[in-house]
């Protein structure tokens, strides 16, 4: 079944980026967009041992799912929605990789500071530099961004206090998830380039594929 559903997520997910190609939208694009999504999710449900980390994890990409519904819409009402959703899901993927930790970040390798430091940097220089374009928006963008890095330093933080290599998973897949906003906030408040798109939806279907494989 995890194979199945890994190619299905594939094709659909190929098919969401060809009718969306140069932003000249076809009808499957609205099928297939939100039908990857559904695919991973189904993969996370079989994927990921049953307990809380799955349970929040589920969640977390249902909220991702209302999203993806409300980014496929034009205008300020669906963006501020998708956003919301997005930012939702975010603090579920960060209940998700806090639960069942110790207390002990100090435990964490110095290796894993590091790249916590240079996260951080690289989305405080980001912020700086797009908050200006935001508009009326700076403070829901804002609030976003922190709910975004504050999701990655989570994964980042599981994936040092754990010798699994699918914690490991879960930190690329954070990463990608950031780099994947990252390119889409650039479409919406500075340009829209024609590579914009495709690459917000394979950052984004990676990271949400590794999120949900990472048991």
């Amino acid at each position: 079944m995890q194979t199945i559903l890994i190619a299905a997520a594939l094709v659909s997910g190929i098919a969401t980026i060809a009718s969306d190609w140069r932003q000249r939208r076809r009808a499957l694009f609205y099928l297939a967009k939100p039908l990857t999504t559904l695919l991973l999710t189904a993969l996370a449900w079989v994927s990921l041992p049953d307990g809380s980390y799955r349970s929040w994890v589920l969640a977390a990409f249902v909220a991702c799912w209302v999203g993806d519904v409300a980014l496929m819409f034009t205008g300020t009402r669906a963006f501020v929605l998708g956003l919301s959703s997005f930012l939702i899901g975010h603090l579920l993927l960060i209940t998700a990789f806090l639960t069942g930790l110790p207390l002990a970040p100090f435990a964490v390798p110095s290796g894993y500071w590091l790249l916590g430091l240079v996260v951080l940097i690289a989305v405080a220089l980001y912020t700086r530099w797009l908050l200006p374009r935001t508009g009326k928006l700076r403070l829901p963008v804002l609030l976003y961004l922190t709910a975004l890095i504050t999701m990655v330093l989570a994964a980042l933080l599981r994936a040092g206090l754990s010798d699994a290599p699918a914690a490991g998973a879960a930190l690329a897949g954070a990463l990608l998830f950031a780099l994947s906003d990252a390119v889409l906030a650039y479409r919406k408040f500075v340009t829209a380039p024609w590579w914009g798109q495709p690459l917000t939806l394979l950052t984004y279907y990676s990271a949400l594929g590794l999120i949900a494989v990472a048991a």
